[in-house]
């Protein structure tokens, strides 16, 4: 695909954000995933309890966030050069990222973000979806783990 079709097709303009979903996710996954992001990514972790920042998602904050119903929130920016990645840790049975459309603006972007959804799909051994802003059922693009020999 071309550039100006991606942009049309996935990363088009309409005020809305887009989403990265990985659904039936474990405490062990999102383990896997905090170590790869920590490992490999540049991440501004913020916990409004502590109205903290550091350069790490700490599990033991995200777990506590989980088990707590009253807790401030916690939030990660994930960084790939001008694009950012936000996670929200809503739920432990999926990890959602969102992104914002505008930051896309050129191929290398896309190829960057498409190593992203990669290494996670592979890491994970489970599909990775993008979709339309709160949309799970408009899948706009989908990364899946080799099948093994």
């Amino acid at each position: 695909m071309h550039w100006q079709e991606l942009k049309d097709k996935i990363y088009f303009e309409d005020g809305s954000l887009r989403d990265i979903y990985v659904l039936n996710t474990t405490k062990t996954d999102w383990k896997k995933w905090i170590d790869l992001v920590n490992e490999k990514y540049i991440v501004e972790f913020y916990d409004a309890k502590t109205e903290s920042t550091s350069d790490k998602i700490d599990l033991k904050i995200v777990e506590e966030y989980w088990e707590s119903n009253d807790r401030e929130t916690i939030q990660a920016k994930i960084k790939l050069n001008s694009i950012i990645i936000m996670c929200y840790f809503f739920d432990d049975g999926e990890i959602e990222n969102d992104i914002d459309p505008r930051g896309f603006k050129s191929m290398i972007d896309h190829d960057n973000f498409l190593n992203y959804l990669n290494d996670i799909s592979v890491l994970l051994n489970k599909e990775v979806y993008v979709t339309d802003e709160n949309t799970q059922s408009s899948i706009l693009l989908k990364k899946t783990p080799p099948v093994s020999p």
